[in-house]
């Protein structure tokens, strides 16, 4: 049932920009961007008019991946490794937009171009599907929170920023633990990109450190995480190895064979057991379908293999006319194997989109398509320190000559004379200069993030610095103290860590999954400026701030109460005069209830007198305020909240622990079959207190 917010929602909401085309070509990647450039080269010859033609980008530059780790060693320039689509692919329309959805029948694309804009609604004779593939760090716990990515342009920026203040953060430090911990980095795969960053890394410490008094160069400490026996193992087995060596031999440490556990704020948690110290995460792994692909797959049957496009030799989706798909989203038989697919790198994304173009300018033309036939010229990586790999038609080099292939290769293949020019420039430089280590501290804000956790998996620890606000969208989570009791948990629909967020000076319990649950992880850098600019915000976390509450305010509570009294039951200090509220009550029965008897929480009980929910004063007047609500609404369609529960054979003491640990003033009192018996509340117990010590 739509509510009536969304309908008017719906009947104002503009209508996107409709456009007619001969070719939509989704993905501003390396497939994308090729296939735009040859296909308008191809244009005139084929009879199609450019302005016809249309890209759409989430970003209006394309990304020369291969370069992004200089970029976060501060070798070269950001904008040096970008290139504006439009100046690639003159001529043709770009739109700057995230793909919303696509219907393959019609060949429509709804693309989203951003909050003040109505949109744009594509509908085109020929579709290509090159929209890439994702990042997914959910599987693995804390991740998605802690670690750097290596994706764009702007996870180098942010990465090398983090660099730079890390090695500030150590400077200033005097705690030798925590120094050592600032100057230690965790890579996270063994591939060209982890490697290649690691290498990076690497040097930018040993370089930068000579210029920081208090960071002794031994005390820094790069470890690469990777789930192979070695590095680089699409190379041969001596390539693989002679670059780990070289790696080792500067400093790095191969953690191999191994795989990440889990990741907390101020540790690295490995599957075997083993523990690394760090502030710094970097994931250079966790591909995974994009997710308009997904979506694709699974409710307009789009051929698929694990969600990567099934796309033949000429680079078609069968069974969909007009529909095409090329580069990483894609899974393209390579040539000569038919049953594997073509590995997801930049030398075939480039080809595959140039080859695409061809065969859809053919198919306009009326001409017979030529398959995709390229198998791939060579590899090559660079490990750092002037030093790198390469298979090159078959032939193997390494050392400071494969350093200078792979530079002269990758110069060659970027886009644009003055990009060629201004990277050449800064690799000068660099022979003569110190790296610029100036901490430029771009911030590009995600605004949540959802992490998924497996049973006893633990989210963060005891005394770690707080980052955001949790809501548990499936699962539990208990709050755990440090005798491994559990002090608090938190269900379903039920959020945390605003306690540590807002006040500050980390988390007093560690917090552990009961069986899958799945969390949003709110930013602290979105909800703090909520918490101090909305009053209303700022009073209901004020409310729940004080849901896990320190040792020490249990103990002050308890020295001010009778020590004979602790150590009673409940049912001997408890209140048995309850105010109760039916299931099947309505506003109206609240309302005649309220004025007769006055308190802040009214348990609502069934038929039975089981417990059924709690109804809460200040969130009825809440609902009371909606334009749907009338006298004769159940009260059962009010928000409940959530009150501890203790039985019979609970002591005060116990009671009173649960009370502040879940941040209430008020215990119901249930028997086995959960019947409501009566209610303790701490103002009764201070209030007996305060009388018995007058007397």
């Amino acid at each position: 049932m739509t509510s009536p917010a969304s309908e008017i929602t719906h009947r104002t909401a503009p209508e996107p920009h409709r456009m007619d085309l001969d070719i939509a070509i989704l993905g501003g990647g390396f497939a994308g961007v090729y296939c735009g450039q040859k296909i308008r080269k191809l244009a005139k010859k084929a009879g199609l008019d450019p302005r016809r033609i249309a890209i759409v980008s989430e970003q209006n530059y394309m990304v020369f991946q291969p370069m992004l780790a200089e970029v976060a060693g501060a070798s070269i320039q950001p904008r040096h490794v970008i290139n504006p689509i439009r100046r690639l692919c003159r001529g043709m329309r770009v739109y700057r937009g995230k793909v919303d959805s696509i219907d393959l029948e019609k060949k429509e694309v709804h693309v989203d171009t951003g909050n003040f804009s109505a949109g744009v609604l594509l509908r085109a004779k020929h579709l290509v599907l090159a929209l890439g593939a994702e990042i997914d760090l959910s599987r693995v716990p804390g991740m998605p929170e802690h670690a750097l990515l290596m994706q764009n342009i702007g996870d180098a920026m942010i990465l090398r920023a983090t660099v730079v203040k890390r090695i500030e953060e150590a400077n200033a430090e005097y705690r030798e633990d925590v120094r050592r911990r600032l100057l230690t980095f965790v890579v996270v795969g063994g591939g060209y990109s982890g490697v290649e960053t690691a290498g990076e890394i690497l040097d930018m410490l040993h370089d930068s450190a000579k210029f920081y008094s208090n960071v002794p160069r031994e005390e820094i400490r790069v470890v690469l995480v990777h789930s192979r026996d070695r590095v680089l193992h699409t190379l041969s087995e001596s390539l693989g190895e002679y670059a780990g060596k070289k790696l080792s031999d500067r400093g790095l440490e191969l953690c191999l064979g191994e795989r990440v556990g889990a990741v907390t704020a101020t540790k690295v948690y490995l599957q075997s057991g083993a523990e690394i110290e760090t502030a710094t995460v970097v994931s250079t792994v966790g591909n995974a379908p994009n997710r308009v692909i997904r979506q694709l797959c699974d409710e307009q049957g789009l051929p698929h293999n694990r969600y990567w496009i099934k796309a033949n030799e000429f680079l078609q989706v069968e069974g969909h006319e007009g529909v095409w798909s090329a580069g990483d989203c894609a899974s393209v038989p390579l040539h000569g194997e038919e049953d594997k697919p073509c590995p997801q790198t930049a030398q075939f994304a480039m080809r595959q989109g140039v080859q695409l173009a061809k065969n859809i300018a053919a198919s306009v033309q009326g001409k017979e398509l030529e398959p995709f036939t390229f198998t791939g010229l060579g590899e090559l990586a660079s490990i750092g320190h002037r030093t790198a790999v390469a298979n090159i038609m078959g032939a193997q080099f390494s050392g400071f000559i494969a350093w200078f292939m792979w530079r002269s290769i990758y110069l060659s293949k970027l886009p644009g004379l003055d990009r060629k020019l201004r990277v050449m420039i800064d690799w000068t430089l660099d022979l003569f200069f110190p790296r610029d280590i100036n901490l430029l501290n771009p911030r590009y804000t995600r605004l949540f993030k959802q992490v998924h956790l497996e049973p006893e998996d633990r989210l963060f620890n005891r005394g770690e610095p707080a980052f955001s606000l949790y809501v548990v969208q499936h699962g539990q989570i208990d709050l755990v103290d440090q005798n491994d009791e559990v002090v608090r948990t938190i269900g379903e629909g039920d959020y945390f860590g605003e306690r540590a967020l807002v006040h500050g000076g980390g988390y007093l319990y560690n917090a552990v999954s009961r069986g899958q649950t799945k969390l949003v992880s709110l930013s602290g850098e979105i909800v703090l400026p909520f918490f101090e600019s909305s009053r209303r915000f700022r009073r209901i976390l004020a409310r729940t701030t004080t849901q896990v509450s320190a040792e020490g305010e249990i103990e002050a509570l308890i020295h001010k109460l009778d020590p004979e009294v602790l150590d009673h039951k409940v049912p001997d200090v408890m209140r048995t005069d309850l105010a109760t509220l039916g299931e099947t009550q309505t506003v109206r029965d609240a309302l005649d209830l309220f004025q007769q008897r006055r308190f802040n929480v009214y348990p609502i009980v069934d038929a039975e007198g089981k417990l059924a929910s709690v109804l809460s004063r200040e969130d009825f007047f809440d609902y009371l305020k909606r334009d749907d609500v009338s006298n004769e609404s159940p009260i059962a369609d009010v928000g409940s909240v959530v009150l501890p529960e203790c039985n019979r054979d609970t002591n005060v003491r116990e009671a009173l622990e649960k009370m502040i640990r879940s941040g209430r003033q008020k215990c119901l009192v249930l028997d086995a079959d959960r019947r409501l018996l009566g209610i303790i509340t701490i103002m009764d117990l201070l209030g007996e207190a305060a009388r018995k010590q007058a007397e």
